[in-house]
C-alpha cells in the first residue's frame, strides 16, 4: 500500500510518499480501506517525537473514514463493506489501516467520506470537554477558543445544542463571520481585539461560566479574568506549534474559586461508544455538521500540516489516500 512515512522524528518535511506493508488486522480490531484521513495538531507532536517514540518508520495519522476489508475475531458489530470512522491504530496516512473494533463506528448514510473523517478528534475532543468535563448547562455562557480550529467548530455547534450561549475567539473577519453562522453569539478577533474586555462587556461583568481552552499557550494567564465565579477551565491543547508551557496568576484562580480540568482522548477509550452514539443521531438529523475547509491527495500531506500550522483552515483539512 502507499503510505506518508517518516524514518526519523521531527518535522512534516520528513515524511515520504512511499510503499508500505499492509497492517495485519488482530483480534478486536478491523482492517479498513482509508477514503478520508483527517489532519490533527496532535499529528504534529506525534510526528516530532514529543508524546513517545513509536517504531520508524513512522505513519501519522488518527482520524480515519473508510471500508471495512476485514475483522478481527471477536467483533461482530461491523462486517465487510460497511462505511465507518474512528481512531487509527496503525496510521492513518495510508491507504489501509487497522481501527479497535470497539471504535470502528457506523458513518451516518448522509456524510461523505471526508466528513466522516473530521469526527474523531474534534468532535469527541468538544463533547468530552463539554459534557464529561465542563458539565455544561443550558443557558450557562462559555467561551471556546479557537472557533476556526476543528475542535472549535466542532464545540461551538455542540454547545448551541446544548442552549447555551457561545463566545469564541478567532483570527479573521471571514473566520469571526463563519463561526456566526455556526451559532457563535459573539465572535472576537483576537489580532484586533481583547477577549478578556470582550466577554465581560458581554456579560455585564460576570464572566463566562466554561472556557475551553485549545491555545493555552497565549491565553490561560488571562483565562482566569475571562471567568466567571465558580467557573470551569477545560484545558485541551496549547495551541498548533505553541510551548507546552503555560503560566498564570495563583490568585486569579483562588478569588474565583476556578476549577482547572485537564483532558486528552487517550484516556477517553472506555466512551468513545458512548460519545459517538450521542453525536451520529445530530450529524443524521442535520442538528450539527463536519466542516471541511480543503482535501489534498496523499502525497500532500506536508502541505496540509504547513497549511494547519499557519492557520489556512476553517474546520477540518483532509486526506483523500
Amino acid at each position: 500500500m502507499k503510505a506518508m512515512r517518516a524514518h526519523q522524528f521531527g518535522g512534516p518535511e520528513l515524511l515520504r510518499l512511499e510503499h508500505a506493508p499492509e497492517p495485519q488486522v488482530q483480534a478486536g480490531q478491523v482492517l479498513i480501506r482509508v477514503r478520508a484521513a483527517g489532519i490533527n495538531p496532535a499529528d504534529l507532536v506525534r510526528l516530532s517525537g514529543r508524546l513517545g517514540t513509536p517504531p520508524l518508520p513512522y505513519i501519522p495519522g488518527t482520524d480515519v473514514c473508510g471500508e471495512v476489508e476485514e475483522v478481527g475475531a471477536g467483533v461482530t458489530h461491523v462486517k465487510a463493506g460497511d462505511r465507518v470512522y474512528g481512531r487509527a491504530l496503525t496510521g492513518g496516512y495510508a491507504e489501509k489501516t487497522c481501527l479497535m473494533g470497539a471504535e470502528a463506528i457506523p458513518l451516518p448514510a448522509n456524510l461523505s467520506w471526508e466528513e466522516g473523517a473530521a469526527i474523531p478528534i474534534p468532535f469527541f475532543t468538544a463533547y468530552r470537554a463539554l459534557y464529561h468535563k465542563a458539565v455544561l448547562r443550558p443557558g450557562e455562557s462559555v467561551l471556546i477558543s479557537g472557533g476556526g480550529g476543528g475542535v472549535g467548530v466542532a464545540a461551538i455547534q455542540l454547545a448551541k445544542a446544548t442552549n447555551a450561549r457561545v463566545f469564541t475567539t478567532v483570527g479573521s473577519k471571514e473566520k469571526a463571520d463563519r463561526v456566526r453562522q455556526l451559532g457563535a453569539d459573539v465572535a472576537i478577533n483576537y489580532r484586533e481585539r481583547d477577549f478578556v474586555a470582550e466577554v465581560q462587556k458581554a456579560t455585564d461583568g460576570k464572566g463566562a461560566n466554561v472556557i475551553i481552552e485549545n491555545v493555552a499557550a497565549d491565553n490561560f494567564a488571562k483565562d482566569f479574568a475571562a471567568l466567571a465565579q465558580n467557573g470551569r477551565i477545560v484545558l485541551i491543547g496549547t495551541g498548533t506549534g505553541k510551548t507546552a508551557e503555560a503560566n498564570f496568576a495563583v490568585f486569579g484562580a483562588l478569588f474565583k474559586d476556578a476549577t482547572i480540568l485537564g483532558m486528552s482522548l487517550v484516556n477517553a477509550g472506555g466512551v468513545i461508544q458512548e460519545m459517538a452514539s450521542a453525536l451520529n443521531p445530530l450529524f443524521t438529523a442535520s442538528k450539527i455538521k463536519a466542516v471541511i475547509s480543503r482535501s489534498y491527495s496523499l502525497g500532500e500531506a506536508t502541505q496540509a500540516l504547513g497549511d494547519l500550522v499557519a492557520g489556512r483552515v476553517f474546520g477540518k483539512l483532509v486526506l483523500i489516500p
